[in-house]
Protein backbone atom coordinates (compact mmCIF):
# COMPACT_ATOMS: atom_id res chain seq x y z
CA UNK A 1 0.00 0.00 0.00
CA UNK A 2 0.91 3.65 -0.24
CA UNK A 3 -0.80 6.23 1.97
CA UNK A 4 -0.88 9.95 1.16
CA UNK A 5 -3.03 12.93 2.10
CA UNK A 6 -4.44 15.01 -0.72
CA UNK A 7 -7.60 16.79 -1.88
CA UNK A 8 -10.49 14.64 -3.13
CA UNK A 9 -13.38 15.66 -5.42
CA UNK A 10 -16.36 17.36 -3.78
CA UNK A 11 -18.46 14.92 -1.76
CA UNK A 12 -15.82 12.18 -1.72
CA UNK A 13 -14.66 11.43 1.84
CA UNK A 14 -12.54 8.32 1.31
CA UNK A 15 -10.90 6.61 -1.65
CA UNK A 16 -8.96 3.32 -1.89
CA UNK A 17 -7.79 1.18 -4.78
CA UNK A 18 -6.50 -2.38 -4.83
CA UNK A 19 -5.25 -5.09 -7.17
CA UNK A 20 -6.73 -8.59 -6.79
CA UNK A 21 -5.18 -11.91 -7.76
CA UNK A 22 -7.14 -15.09 -8.51
CA UNK A 23 -5.27 -17.93 -6.79
CA UNK A 24 -5.78 -21.19 -8.70
CA UNK A 25 -4.23 -24.61 -8.22
CA UNK A 26 -3.32 -26.24 -11.49
CA UNK A 27 -4.61 -29.74 -12.21
CA UNK A 28 -1.13 -31.13 -11.57
CA UNK A 29 -1.03 -29.45 -8.12
CA UNK A 30 1.69 -27.13 -9.41
CA UNK A 31 1.02 -23.56 -8.37
CA UNK A 32 1.29 -21.01 -11.17
CA UNK A 33 1.89 -17.36 -10.24
CA UNK A 34 2.14 -18.21 -6.56
CA UNK A 35 1.67 -15.27 -4.20
CA UNK A 36 4.57 -14.64 -1.80
CA UNK A 37 4.31 -12.05 0.97
CA UNK A 38 7.01 -10.35 3.03
CA UNK A 39 5.98 -8.82 6.36
CA UNK A 40 8.79 -7.81 8.72
CA UNK A 41 7.75 -6.33 12.06
CA UNK A 42 10.98 -6.70 14.04
CA UNK A 43 13.73 -4.11 14.62
CA UNK A 44 16.24 -4.37 11.81
CA UNK A 45 19.09 -2.50 10.15
CA UNK A 46 18.26 -3.17 6.51
CA UNK A 47 14.79 -1.58 6.05
CA UNK A 48 12.02 -0.19 8.28
CA UNK A 49 9.37 -2.39 9.84
CA UNK A 50 5.79 -1.85 8.69
CA UNK A 51 4.09 1.08 10.43
CA UNK A 52 0.66 -0.44 9.89
CA UNK A 53 -1.19 -3.64 8.89
CA UNK A 54 0.42 -4.15 5.49
CA UNK A 55 3.28 -6.06 3.87
CA UNK A 56 6.51 -4.48 2.66
CA UNK A 57 6.25 -6.42 -0.57
CA UNK A 58 4.09 -8.97 -2.38
CA UNK A 59 5.31 -11.09 -5.29
CA UNK A 60 2.84 -12.68 -7.71
CA UNK A 61 4.54 -14.63 -10.48
CA UNK A 62 7.37 -12.41 -11.69
CA UNK A 63 5.76 -9.13 -10.55
CA UNK A 64 6.81 -7.43 -7.29
CA UNK A 65 4.48 -4.93 -5.62
CA UNK A 66 6.48 -2.85 -3.14
CA UNK A 67 4.76 -0.83 -0.40
CA UNK A 68 5.45 2.90 -0.13
CA UNK A 69 8.75 3.68 1.59
CA UNK A 70 9.61 6.78 3.62
CA UNK A 71 13.03 7.60 5.08
CA UNK A 72 12.74 6.02 8.52
CA UNK A 73 15.97 4.85 10.17
CA UNK A 74 15.27 1.09 10.46
CA UNK A 75 16.62 0.51 13.97
CA UNK A 76 14.96 3.60 15.54
CA UNK A 77 11.94 4.08 13.21
CA UNK A 78 12.61 7.83 13.35
CA UNK A 79 12.72 10.03 10.25
CA UNK A 80 16.26 10.63 9.00
CA UNK A 81 17.58 14.21 9.23
CA UNK A 82 19.17 16.30 6.49
CA UNK A 83 16.18 17.45 4.45
CA UNK A 84 14.42 16.14 1.37
CA UNK A 85 17.57 15.16 -0.53
CA UNK A 86 18.73 12.94 2.32
CA UNK A 87 15.22 11.50 2.74
CA UNK A 88 14.97 10.74 -0.99
CA UNK A 89 18.17 8.71 -1.01
CA UNK A 90 17.42 6.76 2.18
CA UNK A 91 13.83 5.93 1.19
CA UNK A 92 14.94 4.76 -2.25
CA UNK A 93 17.60 2.57 -0.62
CA UNK A 94 14.79 0.97 1.43
CA UNK A 95 12.96 0.23 -1.84
CA UNK A 96 16.08 -1.47 -3.26
CA UNK A 97 16.54 -3.62 -0.16
CA UNK A 98 12.91 -4.68 0.01
CA UNK A 99 12.99 -5.70 -3.67
CA UNK A 100 16.23 -7.64 -3.17
CA UNK A 101 14.83 -9.39 -0.09
CA UNK A 102 11.98 -10.72 -2.23
CA UNK A 103 14.18 -11.67 -5.17
CA UNK A 104 17.97 -11.49 -5.06
CA UNK A 105 18.15 -10.82 -8.80
CA UNK A 106 16.03 -7.69 -8.50
CA UNK A 107 17.40 -4.13 -8.47
CA UNK A 108 16.05 -0.64 -9.21
CA UNK A 109 16.35 -1.07 -12.98
CA UNK A 110 13.78 -3.87 -12.69
CA UNK A 111 11.14 -1.27 -11.68
CA UNK A 112 8.33 -1.15 -14.23
CA UNK A 113 6.54 1.89 -12.84
CA UNK A 114 7.35 4.26 -9.96
CA UNK A 115 5.36 6.92 -8.15
CA UNK A 116 7.15 9.47 -6.01
CA UNK A 117 5.08 11.60 -3.64
CA UNK A 118 6.49 14.90 -2.35
CA UNK A 119 4.95 17.57 -0.11
CA UNK A 120 6.62 20.54 -1.84
CA UNK A 121 6.74 21.15 -5.60
CA UNK A 122 10.33 22.41 -5.20
CA UNK A 123 11.26 18.81 -4.38
CA UNK A 124 10.26 17.54 -7.85
CA UNK A 125 13.67 18.12 -9.54
CA UNK A 126 15.44 16.69 -6.46
CA UNK A 127 13.35 13.50 -6.67
CA UNK A 128 14.04 13.13 -10.40
CA UNK A 129 17.79 13.69 -9.99
CA UNK A 130 18.06 11.17 -7.11
CA UNK A 131 16.12 8.62 -9.19
CA UNK A 132 18.45 9.06 -12.19
CA UNK A 133 21.54 8.95 -9.95
CA UNK A 134 20.42 5.69 -8.31
CA UNK A 135 19.70 4.13 -11.70
CA UNK A 136 23.18 5.11 -12.92
CA UNK A 137 24.73 3.57 -9.79
CA UNK A 138 22.67 0.43 -10.36
CA UNK A 139 23.91 0.18 -13.94
CA UNK A 140 27.55 0.54 -12.80
CA UNK A 141 27.12 -2.39 -10.42
CA UNK A 142 25.52 -4.52 -13.12
CA UNK A 143 27.85 -3.33 -15.89
CA UNK A 144 29.90 -6.15 -17.33
CA UNK A 145 30.87 -7.66 -20.66
CA UNK A 146 27.35 -8.96 -21.08
CA UNK A 147 25.94 -5.43 -21.32
CA UNK A 148 28.24 -4.11 -24.07
CA UNK A 149 26.45 -1.05 -25.51
CA UNK A 150 22.96 -2.19 -24.61
CA UNK A 151 20.85 0.00 -22.35
CA UNK A 152 18.46 -1.30 -19.71
CA UNK A 153 14.91 0.01 -20.12
CA UNK A 154 13.95 1.41 -16.72
CA UNK A 155 10.50 2.05 -15.39
CA UNK A 156 8.38 5.16 -15.75
CA UNK A 157 8.49 7.74 -12.94
CA UNK A 158 5.65 10.05 -11.91
CA UNK A 159 6.39 12.72 -9.27
CA UNK A 160 3.24 14.00 -7.57
CA UNK A 161 2.75 16.79 -5.01
CA UNK A 162 0.48 15.82 -2.09
CA UNK A 163 -0.61 17.56 1.11
CA UNK A 164 0.91 15.25 3.71
CA UNK A 165 2.80 11.95 4.10
CA UNK A 166 3.05 9.48 7.02
CA UNK A 167 5.43 10.45 9.85
CA UNK A 168 5.65 13.98 8.35
CA UNK A 169 8.01 12.69 5.66
CA UNK A 170 8.91 14.99 2.78
CA UNK A 171 9.04 12.20 0.17
CA UNK A 172 7.74 8.65 -0.38
CA UNK A 173 8.55 6.11 -3.12
CA UNK A 174 6.10 3.49 -4.37
CA UNK A 175 7.11 1.00 -7.08
CA UNK A 176 6.09 -2.08 -9.04
CA UNK A 177 8.96 -4.18 -10.39
CA UNK A 178 9.33 -7.26 -12.59
CA UNK A 179 11.92 -10.03 -12.29
CA UNK A 180 12.93 -9.96 -15.95
CA UNK A 181 15.76 -8.87 -18.25
CA UNK A 182 15.64 -5.04 -18.51
CA UNK A 183 17.83 -5.24 -21.63
CA UNK A 184 15.10 -7.14 -23.46
CA UNK A 185 12.18 -4.91 -22.51
CA UNK A 186 10.14 -3.15 -25.19
CA UNK A 187 10.01 0.64 -24.94
CA UNK A 188 7.73 2.99 -26.88
CA UNK A 189 7.50 6.81 -26.71
CA UNK A 190 5.74 9.50 -28.73
CA UNK A 191 4.69 13.16 -28.53
CA UNK A 192 2.10 15.34 -30.23
CA UNK A 193 0.71 18.88 -30.05
CA UNK A 194 -3.03 19.36 -29.59
CA UNK A 195 -4.71 22.79 -29.42
CA UNK A 196 -2.17 24.50 -27.18
CA UNK A 197 -1.27 21.35 -25.27
CA UNK A 198 1.54 18.83 -25.53
CA UNK A 199 0.73 15.15 -25.04
CA UNK A 200 3.53 12.70 -24.23
CA UNK A 201 3.10 8.95 -24.04
CA UNK A 202 5.56 6.28 -22.95
CA UNK A 203 5.22 2.55 -22.37
CA UNK A 204 7.49 -0.15 -20.95
CA UNK A 205 6.75 -3.85 -21.48
CA UNK A 206 8.51 -6.56 -19.48
CA UNK A 207 10.84 -8.91 -21.38
CA UNK A 208 8.50 -11.81 -20.55
CA UNK A 209 5.52 -9.83 -21.93
CA UNK A 210 3.69 -10.65 -18.70
CA UNK A 211 2.93 -7.00 -17.91
CA UNK A 212 3.46 -3.42 -19.03
CA UNK A 213 3.00 0.14 -17.83
CA UNK A 214 1.73 3.02 -19.94
CA UNK A 215 2.10 6.66 -18.92
CA UNK A 216 0.37 9.60 -20.64
CA UNK A 217 1.09 13.23 -19.74
CA UNK A 218 -0.84 16.32 -20.83
CA UNK A 219 0.88 19.69 -20.36
CA UNK A 220 0.18 23.29 -21.35
CA UNK A 221 2.42 24.90 -23.94
CA UNK A 222 1.59 28.36 -22.57
CA UNK A 223 1.08 29.31 -18.91
CA UNK A 224 -2.46 30.63 -19.41
CA UNK A 225 -5.23 28.44 -17.97
CA UNK A 226 -8.18 30.68 -18.88
CA UNK A 227 -10.85 29.44 -21.33
CA UNK A 228 -9.25 26.07 -21.91
CA UNK A 229 -11.10 23.74 -24.26
CA UNK A 230 -10.16 20.26 -23.06
CA UNK A 231 -12.40 18.16 -25.32
CA UNK A 232 -9.93 17.93 -28.21
CA UNK A 233 -6.81 17.26 -26.12
CA UNK A 234 -8.62 14.64 -24.00
CA UNK A 235 -9.80 12.88 -27.16
CA UNK A 236 -6.23 12.90 -28.51
CA UNK A 237 -4.89 11.71 -25.13
CA UNK A 238 -7.21 8.67 -25.15
CA UNK A 239 -6.32 7.94 -28.79
CA UNK A 240 -2.61 8.04 -27.94
CA UNK A 241 -3.14 5.71 -24.98
CA UNK A 242 -4.97 3.23 -27.24
CA UNK A 243 -2.13 3.45 -29.75
CA UNK A 244 0.39 2.58 -27.04
CA UNK A 245 -1.74 -0.39 -25.89
CA UNK A 246 -2.07 -1.62 -29.50
CA UNK A 247 1.72 -1.72 -29.79
CA UNK A 248 2.07 -4.18 -26.90
CA UNK A 249 2.85 -7.82 -27.65
CA UNK A 250 -0.06 -10.19 -28.17
CA UNK A 251 0.80 -11.92 -24.89
CA UNK A 252 0.57 -8.58 -23.09
CA UNK A 253 -2.55 -7.14 -24.73
CA UNK A 254 -5.01 -8.02 -21.97
CA UNK A 255 -7.33 -5.42 -20.47
CA UNK A 256 -5.67 -2.77 -18.27
CA UNK A 257 -5.63 -3.83 -14.63
CA UNK A 258 -5.38 -0.45 -12.93
CA UNK A 259 -5.60 3.25 -13.81
CA UNK A 260 -4.28 6.07 -11.63
CA UNK A 261 -4.81 9.68 -12.68
CA UNK A 262 -3.24 12.81 -11.19
CA UNK A 263 -4.61 16.20 -12.23
CA UNK A 264 -4.49 19.88 -11.32
CA UNK A 265 -7.67 20.88 -9.54
CA UNK A 266 -8.04 24.42 -11.00
CA UNK A 267 -7.89 23.01 -14.55
CA UNK A 268 -9.81 19.71 -14.28
CA UNK A 269 -12.54 18.32 -12.16
CA UNK A 270 -12.91 14.56 -11.76
CA UNK A 271 -16.23 14.41 -13.65
CA UNK A 272 -14.82 16.09 -16.77
CA UNK A 273 -11.81 13.79 -16.66
CA UNK A 274 -13.95 10.64 -16.40
CA UNK A 275 -16.19 11.73 -19.28
CA UNK A 276 -13.13 12.50 -21.39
Amino acid sequence: RVCVETLLPDGVLFCIDCLAHKYDMAASDVVHDEKLVMHVQSISHWAPASIGPYSQSIKVGDVLYCAGQVALVPCTMQLVGGGVRSEAGVALRHVERVLQAMSQRTALHHVLTASCYVTDRRSIPIARSIWQKKLRECKKVEDSETYHDETAVCGLLAVVVVSHLPRDAAIEWHVIAVVDDPLQRKHFAMKMLSEGFQIECESVESSSASCASVSVRLSLISSSTSHLDLDGPLHDLVAMFKQAVDRLSEDCSASPLSFRAFFKEPVFDAEVLQKG
